[in-house]
């Protein structure tokens, strides 16, 4: 017997190139830790964004 909540599919957030932007710029200025918390990410989706950032400039 499974919850009905349980059941239910989880959708993806997703964020503009902005807001990406943005949020890596915030990073930068308080550090990633305060601002995942601030934008209500985990660290490791900044961290991700980051690294495909500089791989899209090279």
């Amino acid at each position: 017997m499974t919850d009905e909540k349980s059941r239910r599919q989880v959708s993806r957030r997703r964020y503009s190139d902005e807001f990406k932007t943005e949020a890596l710029g915030l990073a930068e200025q308080v550090g990633v830790s305060s601002a995942a918390k601030q934008l209500g990410l985990h660290e490791s989706q900044l961290y991700a964004w980051g690294k495909k950032a500089r791989y899209e400039a090279m």
